[in-house]
Order: C-alpha cells, then sequence, then structure tokens
C-alpha cells in the first residue's frame, strides 16, 4: 500500500490558495482576460478550505469575494479555452493550476465575463 499523508497534500494545495492571479487564455496561450489588468488580485477569500475528497484532498478555486469575479472586462478578442491561476510579477505570469472549459468560448474585445468557481483534487495514489 502507497500512501500520502493529509499534510503533504495540503502543503501543495497551500501553494495553490496564495495566487495572486487569474488569466483566460487560448489554447495557443495568448491573454483573453486577467484579473491584474481589472485591478482585481486573489487572496485566500477567494480559495476554499482543504478538505477530504473520496480520492484525495481538494480546494476550491475562484470562490467568489462579494462580486470580484463578476463583470470582468475581457482585454482581447479571441476563443477561450482555459482559465490559470497562479502569480504575476512585472509582466512575468507563473502558473499553479489550468482548468480547460468544456468547450471554446467566443469572447469580443466590450464583453464581459463571470468566473465560475471550479475544486482542484490531489488524488490518493493507487
Amino acid at each position: 500500500m502507497v500512501a500520502i499523508a493529509d499534510a503533504v497534500f495540503d502543503a501543495a494545495l497551500g501553494i495553490v490558495d496564495n495566487a495572486t492571479s487569474c488569466q483566460v487564455r487560448t489554447s495557443g496561450s495568448s491573454v483573453l482576460v486577467s484579473l491584474v489588468a481589472n485591478s482585481v488580485t486573489l487572496d485566500g477569500s477567494n480559495f476554499g478550505g482543504h478538505t477530504s475528497g473520496s480520492t484525495g484532498r481538494k480546494i476550491q478555486c475562484l470562490v467568489s469575494s462579494g462580486s470580484d469575479m463578476k463583470a470582468i472586462s475581457v482585454s482581447s478578442a479571441g476563443s477561450a479555452n482555459k482559465v490559470q491561476i497562479g502569480i504575476s510579477s512585472g509582466s512575468a505570469f507563473v502558473m499553479y493550476v489550468e482548468a480547460d472549459l468544456a468547450s471554446s468560448v467566443t469572447l469580443a474585445a466590450s464583453d464581459q465575463i463571470n468566473l465560475g468557481t471550479f475544486s482542484v483534487t490531489l488524488a490518493d495514489p493507487t
């Protein structure tokens, strides 16, 4: 039997919930929406606690704190394929988590979007 202690998973999830930025990107990784460009900074209130799932540990990401995940302006038109969370420093972005959209969403430069909550699960070894 192989086991990983919850404390190890929680340490990894602790890096995720320290993310300060989110971007919506195309499949080619062009940025269509940046929370930083919209003056939205992620903080602890945008992440749920680490919880036990039936197959590991998980955390909820992009939990809305008031209305901070709503009416976010699109920077560039294109087909959105993924949402990434991580940290930004100047023009650099370091991705921690990437969530693929179920299908691409075409965005116009004048659009606004709402971001929904998703979970990241670290699975127990099998």
